[in-house]
């Protein structure tokens, strides 16, 4: 059997109520020279039944112990044999078109790194919106993370030389970093194409509310930003953008956390003070909306 041209590696932990659909999403593309990886981050639910009931061999299964998402999709990365690797949550799902449009688009333009569109759904009321648009990824990363995990395709050698930074205390940043890492060292391409889905739902991990680990994270992600000298060279003053939106998120989530307005504040200010623009964010109402408690 020939290699697969596409490696798709799906992380999971504890979502057997989702994994199954996410799975045959990609089971029924269009382009069928491909595998699927599921890296089981250490699932205590009947996750391996699922998946291991699924009679295709394309689909791959391993259970590894638990250490997070950037441990899980690295690993998925050095078990991988296709020539491009992209990357599915486990509760996401891939439109049939997704990996027919990613052949085309690499026939076409040979790049090292390249994201797809994709839409949000609301899990309750089907409900569909387009998330901010890309039209220049490489300047756009600086600002905020406007790219999800799902729609990245990076080329394998390149995957293996920038992987994603497995600091614990990073996650649910581990991806926006490796972005800007990517995008200091390649052009990052881009289709407005619609291929996949961000299924938003009540289960669904985005937002800590233990206020010391989103401090630590914040300061985790500013200072693997600082320490990239390749990231220094090629951006330089511009990363200031980047310290400005990681304040404000940091400000969002403390105060979604209830820390103490003061803690809030001095982020948001400093958001403020490293670039003006960022008072014009929707996250700036939200977060003095939760900060003075309206």
């Amino acid at each position: 059997m020939s290699s697969p041209f596409f490696s798709v590696v799906v992380p999971t932990y504890n979502r057997a109520g989702f994994i199954h659909k996410t799975i045959q999403s990609v089971l029924a593309q269009h382009f069928e020279n491909f595998e699927v990886l599921i890296v089981d981050d250490g699932s205590t639910d009947n996750t391996q039944e699922i998946v291991q009931a699924i009679q295709d061999n394309r689909v791959h299964y391993f259970k590894k112990e638990n250490a997070e998402r950037a441990a899980a999709r690295n690993f998925g990365i050095s078990k991988s044999k296709g020539n491009y690797i992209t990357f599915l949550d486990s509760d996401d799902l891939f439109l049939p078109n997704n990996l027919s449009t990613a052949y085309n688009f690499i026939q076409a333009h040979k790049p090292e790194v390249f994201h797809l569109g994709y839409k949000l759904v609301d899990a309750h009321t089907g409900k569909e919106r387009l998330p901010e648009r890309a039209y220049n990824i490489n300047e756009q990363i600086l600002k905020g993370n406007l790219l999800s995990c799902i729609g990245v395709f990076i080329r394998k050698e390149m995957a293996l030389q920038n992987l994603f930074n497995e600091t614990r205390a990073l996650s649910e940043l581990e991806d926006w970093e490796l972005w800007i890492r990517l995008a200091a060292r390649f052009r990052f391409m881009h289709s407005a194409e619609v291929t996949s889905l961000v299924v938003n739902h009540d289960s669904r991990s985005v937002m800590s509310v233990d206020i010391e680990k989103i401090k630590t994270k914040v300061q985790v992600f500013e200072t693997l930003i600082k320490s990239d000298p390749v990231n220094q060279r090629v951006f330089g003053s511009r990363l200031k953008q980047t310290y400005a939106s990681i304040s404000t998120y940091a400000a969002l989530h403390l105060a979604i956390a209830k820390a103490p307005r003061k803690e809030i504040f001095n982020y948001l200010w400093r958001g403020i003070r490293l670039n003006p623009a960022e008072v014009f964010k929707k996250r700036f109402l939200v977060i003095v909306k939760f900060a003075i408690g309206l």
